[in-house]
Formats: structure tokens, sequence, C-alpha cells
């Protein structure tokens, strides 16, 4: 009785063991073993945004034309998409085929970018233009602009008085009628102006002005030819570097040989000089690009002035002439007075120190 009732005892700890262990796998749970590794748990996997519907080249992705497919983890990389949203509203850069797995590479922000055609067209955005202009040291803030770099235009130019129907810059050059519907010897020959060096029998233009001191008519011609007036002013603002100098052509853009090694009995060779930029190429609006074109065949001068990468702002600006030199700085116009300096100046000279030698150690 004992004997049969440990072998009930047994089966009925067995049947529990069994039933714990069998609850346990209906769950998704692991029995471990004593002495035995922990089982390795199995990683995710990786949900990927895939083309449902084909979608051809330049074409808009809309989200009903994705799908999302299971990856296993090894298989995943940065390139692929798992938010459908990243990609929605951009643009096929080639015809997608359906299943196909949609990666960053495939996607633009803008159509055509696919065409063929140069890598600086794609640069510019829908309703802008590029245009090169010439720079120098000076007019380009001494070399410092780059390409991506945002700038201001200022255009320098001189304004002459014209006249109307001649075109031509004032004083106009005068010539002698005599004795016009008169008969000879009766109407007295009046001469205007005087003989000028180069122009033959033509004479300048003048004025009539009473003398107060011989009470008398004098005729004044000018001295010079007429002053061109200076007018400085900024004519586009914010606007985009796209390249600065030259760009490399097809030709120029081969892979470059391999440069033989130098012979060290060979003396070094001569330095080539860096020369600086002479051109830059600026993305405009078209109506920017086509004053642009007016004032470079103008002759007027173009000045850069670079500007903050973080900012944005537009600033009115008032043109800069003589007379607004003079009133906005408070420069004053200098008296005549009974004396000057000696020697006469008349142009500005940059001074320059005098070089003192320095005596050998």
């Amino acid at each position: 009785m004992k004997r049969g009732g440990r072998i009930l005892l047994f089966l009925v700890l067995l049947i529990m063991i069994l039933s714990a262990a069998a609850f346990l796998l209906l769950r998704g749970g692991n029995i471990t073993l004593p002495g035995a590794a922990a089982p390795t748990p199995t990683p995710a996997w990786v949900s990927i945004v895939v083309v449902q519907q084909p979608i051809g080249r330049d074409s808009e992705i809309k989200a009903e034309s994705l799908g999302s497919m299971e990856i296993p983890p090894d298989r995943w990389n940065e390139k692929m998409i798992r938010d459908p949203e990243e990609v929605v509203g951009k643009y096929a850069m080639f015809n997608l085929a359906q299943g196909l797995p949609l990666t960053r590479d495939m996607i633009a922000d803008r159509p055509g970018l696919s065409q063929p055609g140069s890598d600086a067209a794609k640069v510019i955005q829908p309703g802008l233009v590029a245009i090169a202009i010439p720079i120098s040291r000076l007019s380009s803030v001494a070399y410092a602009i780059r390409d991506g770099d945002h700038v201001n235009v200022i255009a320098t130019t001189m304004f002459v008085d014209l006249d109307s129907a001649y075109q031509s810059v004032l004083p106009n050059n005068m010539g002698q009628l005599v004795n016009v519907g008169l008969e000879p010897n009766i109407a007295p020959l009046v001469v205007l102006g005087q003989n000028v060096s180069g122009l033959g029998s033509s004479r300048l233009a003048g004025r009539a002005e009473l003398d107060p001191l011989l009470n008398q008519a004098v005729y004044l011609i000018p001295s010079e030819p007429q002053r061109p007036r200076m007018v400085s002013q900024m004519i586009v603002q914010n606007i985009q570097v796209l390249h600065v100098g030259t760009f490399e052509l097809a030709s120029q853009q081969a892979q470059p040989t391999a440069a033989a090694p130098a012979d060290p009995n060979q003396p070094a060779p001569t330095p080539v000089p860096v020369v600086g930029p002479d051109i830059i190429t600026l993305i405009v609006s078209p109506q920017d690009a086509v004053a642009l074109t007016y004032l470079m065949y103008s002759g007027a001068k173009l000045t850069l002035t670079l500007r903050a990468p973080d900012d944005a702002s537009r600033v009115e600006t008032e043109a800069a002439t003589l007379q607004y030199l003079l009133s906005q700085y408070a420069i004053p116009v200098p008296a005549k007075l009974p004396y000057g300096i000696q020697p006469r100046i008349d142009s500005l000279v940059e001074p320059s120190a005098a070089k003192t030698p320095v005596p050998a150690p």
C-alpha cells in the first residue's frame, strides 16, 4: 500500500511538471534547465518603405504608391527609409519598379535633377537664374567669398549732361555763320567762342555774362570737358554665390595622371604663383540679371559685400553722391584762403614710410 501510494504521488508530480512546462511553452516562455546557457533573444525585424505602385522618373511620390516590408535587421542600412512621410511629396530620380525598396539616393526635392546637364544648374532653384560678373581683389572682399556665401551688390556709375537731340556731351561745339540771308559788308560778323586745339574751326558753346567791373558782356567758355557726376547704390541684396572663378570644362575634369618621381639631382621646380579669380557666378532673379547685364555693358563698377550666413534682412539704403557725403557726414567745403600747402597737391597719393636701412649684425 505504501509502495502504491508512492507511485501515485510520483505520477501526480510528473503530471504537474509536464503541465507547467506545456503552459510555459504555450505562452512563449523558455525553460532553462539547470546548468544550460540562456537562449539568445531573436532581434525584431525592421519595417522599410517599398514601392507599391510603379513611379515614373520625375513623378511626385504619393502615399498611395508606397508600401512596407519587413526585413531582417542585418539587411537594413542607413540609406533605406522607414517612415513614408519622409518621401511623400518628393520626386523620383528614375523609374521605380513595384516592390523596390526605396532608398534616399532614389529621391530628390525637385523634378529634373536626374536629367543630363551641368551640376551647377541643379543647384539653382526654380524661378532664378545664374549670371557671371567680373571681380577683382578689391571688389570681392579680398577674395574672401566662397561658394554658397550670400552677398550684396553695389553699383557705381557716372552721369553727364547730354544734348537730348544729338545725344552728345555738353557743351556743344559751335560753327560760324557769316551773314546768313544778308548782303555782304552789311551785317557785321559776330564770332562767339574761340578755337579749340584739335577741333579746327569749331568752337565750344558757352554763355554770355555781364562783367560787373567792365559793365560789358563777355562770353565764357568752359576750361575743360564736363566732369561726370558719380553715384553709388546697393542694387541687389542677399543673393547666393554659385561659384567663385571659372567652371572646369568637360575636358579638364579628367582624372589627372600620376606624376613621375622627382629626380633628386634636378633642381626643385619653380612654384607657380596663385592667380586670384576674376569672375564670380551669382544666383539672381531674371529681372536682376537684366539689370546687372546693363550695368556691366554700360561700364559701371560692381562691388560685392559679404553677409553673415544667418542674416536674411534687407536694408533700404540711400544712394551715395557728393551732396549726400557732404550733408550726411558733415564734411565742410574748404574755404578759399590767401595761403596754401606747398608743394601743390592735385591728386591724392598714398603715404609710404621711408625704409630705414638695418645695420648688419
